[in-house]
């Protein structure tokens, strides 16, 4: 039995439990900092994933999209946060909502920088089993030497980059959408927030038919830059 598809699988769901648990982790802890302890004394403010699993958006997704070989992505359980405890209320809301992406951004970069140091000391087939991940030719790159740690530093850059582009999807309730009401004109806002009992369909969506993909492809292309760098 060949284990290439049993590993990818299983590190990609991990890497999205990774990048979930940061971005829910993030919101707790910066809303405790900045004045409301709601979530930390629900235990969130924590960097346990079963803290903040969702069942659904945390295991079944991502499983189902593993199976399915499309754009793995997931959400946690959202993080309770009580605007009112804050000093500055609209200020630290928004340093709270944009915490999440800058802790997937963080592990984006970290994994990124990382990326060309393992293939200049992992070798040629390294850079090809990195060149064949990219392309979502998993059973070829499986067969080079370097390919887990190549695939691994791959998925966490790209699975958290994806989560940040899909958090910020500028539609209630998205992070981003809760960014947009705070900082456009009073009375536009209403007509974005009649918009959120379909923003979260419209997010699945623009994830799974690949809108989102294609706005990576830029990303996708410093990756591969990156692989070659030391070449």
């Amino acid at each position: 039995m060949d284990a290439t598809p049993l590993f990818t699988g299983a590190v990609q769901i991990l890497v999205v439990l990774l990048g979930v648990t940061a971005h829910e982790a993030a919101h707790a802890f910066t809303a405790q900092r900045l004045g409301d302890p709601t979530a930390a004394m629900l235990g969130r403010a924590s960097f346990n994933p079963l803290r903040h699993l969702d069942p659904i958006g945390s295991v079944l997704v991502p499983v189902v999209l593993v199976m399915l070989g499309m754009p793995v992505f997931g959400w946690g359980r959202p993080t309770p946060v009580l605007v009112h405890n804050f000093q500055r209320p609209r200020r630290d809301d928004i340093l709270v909502t944009a915490a999440g992406a800058f802790a997937n951004s963080f592990l984006a970069v970290a994994a990124t920088l990382v990326l060309p140091i393992a293939a200049a000391a992992l070798g040629p087939q390294a850079r090809q089993a990195g060149d064949l991940t990219l392309l979502h030719h998993f059973q070829q790159a499986g067969t080079l030497a370097g390919f887990p740690i190549v695939f691994t530093l791959l998925q966490i850059a790209y699975i958290n980059a994806f989560l940040v582009v899909f958090n910020l999807i500028p539609l209630p309730p998205f992070d981003g959408g809760q960014i947009v009401l705070y900082l456009m004109p009073q009375d536009w806002a209403p007509r974005l927030a009649a918009v959120r009992p379909y923003g979260f369909p419209i997010g699945i969506f623009l994830a799974v038919f690949p809108v989102l993909t294609v706005l990576l492809l830029p990303f996708t292309v410093v990756l591969n830059v990156l692989l070659h760098l030391t070449g």
